[in-house]
């Protein structure tokens, strides 16, 4: 009877582990190599509703900073070399396509890197300030394909950017102190 007791309590213990811990942070810490070849950190995540894209924001110091679409995965998100990109808050009012840089990755793959990446990490940082639920929605082409709708949660971006970006990327220039 005690070792049914055990095996119940043992249980009960991992399921209490796994309901009450607090969820995992959608925005993965990373370090990379930017374009001039110097050490970068960013963050990123994963598209919530499509396969095999991400968003991410990355810096290496004050000199470089970027924001872009990236392929990612076993079967990456091929996107169209047009480059044109729709974002909002609201999935009925997104802005009019707006041209984001495209390179190529390789044969099969295209990245898309946003203008004025400190703005646009700006607007997503006090959307998820206002609103813990908000999602970024993203509007792309993909390769010979009708455009679709890419949805990116800022749950926890405000926690990922303080713990692994705002020293390094010196955010608190532009937006202060991590609230």
């Amino acid at each position: 009877m005690t070792r049914i007791l055990r095996s119940i309590a043992s249980i009960a213990t991992i399921l209490a582990t796994f309901i009450l811990a607090p969820p995992a942070l959608a925005w993965q810490y990373e370090e990379f190599m930017n374009p001039q070849g110097d050490r970068g950190s960013g963050i990123v995540q994963a598209a919530s509703n499509v396969p095999g894209i991400e968003l991410a924001f990355g810096c290496d110091g004050d000199r470089w900073r970027q924001v872009a679409l990236l392929p990612d995965g076993d079967k990456p998100l091929r996107l169209a070399k047009d480059g044109k990109v729709g974002t909002g808050f609201d999935r009925e009012k997104l802005t009019p396509d707006g041209k984001w840089k495209v390179r190529k990755l390789n044969e099969r793959a295209n990245a898309y890197f946003g203008p004025a990446p400190t703005k646009f990490m700006g607007r997503l940082y006090t959307e998820a300030q206002k609103n813990p639920n908000a999602v970024l929605y993203v509007r792309v082409r993909p390769m010979k394909k009708s455009p679709i709708v890419l949805e990116f949660p800022l749950a926890g971006l405000r926690h990922a950017l303080a713990e692994h970006l705002w020293k390094e990327c010196k955010l608190d220039v532009y937006f202060g102190s991590p609230s």
